[in-house]
């Protein structure tokens, strides 16, 4: 089994559909394990951060029914099992009191220490079965900063050995040229894609609504984005420790 790991519920297909299209089109098992994808706690109020996000996405008060009907319709569409781990996103974590942890700073901020404290933790407990299973591991490079991705991308090293784990480029956080560098210590490997698997990747994306109609406006500018982004890197690139012991690293 390959796994694909996504810190919510769009950002593979966001970022890998070509590649997921691909293998899965090969027969080659793939399973895609959004990280985020539980309930608002209906026993706490939302923080603004969350309330922004709600009206942002329009899917009313508990939004991640639909949010996670999205994603099986998009992993179908890349012919991938999805898997739910049903952890909180960042807007719904509070402290022990209730306050939450992030307010406007969850993308490009400090992960709390609270979250390191706990939420890691859970999030390695559950991947870690997974990546047991799996062949090859995709997770984040955490381009841009959102804390979900850093704490994904932490949580697969620290299980994932690095001759199977390979770094996907966080889409469209990675189309924002000024914040990406190339990550010193990896180098990478392209997958240039078809026809076919662009379009997958488009039509998977299509599937979110919700998020791509605040990320790009709308259907249109969403594809054009897609399409411009693979033309300038010639594809999909994904990461790789280089191993400096080899004579040709």
């Amino acid at each position: 089994m390959i796994l694909f790991v996504s810190p919510h519920l769009d950002d593979v297909a966001l970022s890998c559909g070509g590649l997921v299209y691909r293998l899965t089109s090969e027969g080659r098992p793939v399973t895609i394990a959004s990280v985020c994808t539980a309930d608002r706690p209906a026993d706490r109020p939302l923080s603004e951060a969350a309330q922004r996000e709600h009206r942002q996405w329009q899917l009313g008060d508990r939004p991640y029914e639909r949010r996670r009907a999205e994603d099986e319709q998009a992993c179908q569409v890349l012919g991938a099992t999805a898997v739910h781990l049903g952890l909180l996103d960042a807007v719904y974590r509070c402290d022990e009191r209730g306050a939450p942890l992030y307010t406007d700073d969850f993308i490009g901020g400090a992960v709390h220490p609270l979250d390191w404290q706990c939420h890691l933790p859970q999030v390695r407990s559950a991947l870690a079965p997974l990546v047991r299973s799996a062949t090859q591991v995709y997770c984040p490079l955490a381009i841009g900063g959102h804390v979900d991705h850093v704490i994904v991308r932490s949580a697969v090293e620290s299980l994932a050995r690095p001759s199977v784990l390979r770094y996907y480029e966080d889409f469209p956080y990675a189309d924002l040229v000024d914040q990406f560098r190339p990550p010193a210590g990896l180098a990478y490997e392209r997958v240039a894609l078809t026809t076919h698997e662009l379009d997958a990747r488009i039509r998977a994306i299509a599937c979110y609504p919700s998020q791509w109609s605040v990320m790009f406006g709308s259907a249109e500018a969403m594809s054009q984005r897609v399409q411009a982004y693979v033309a300038r890197t010639g594809g999909e690139r994904y990461w790789f420790v280089v191993d400096k012991t080899r004579p040709d690293a």
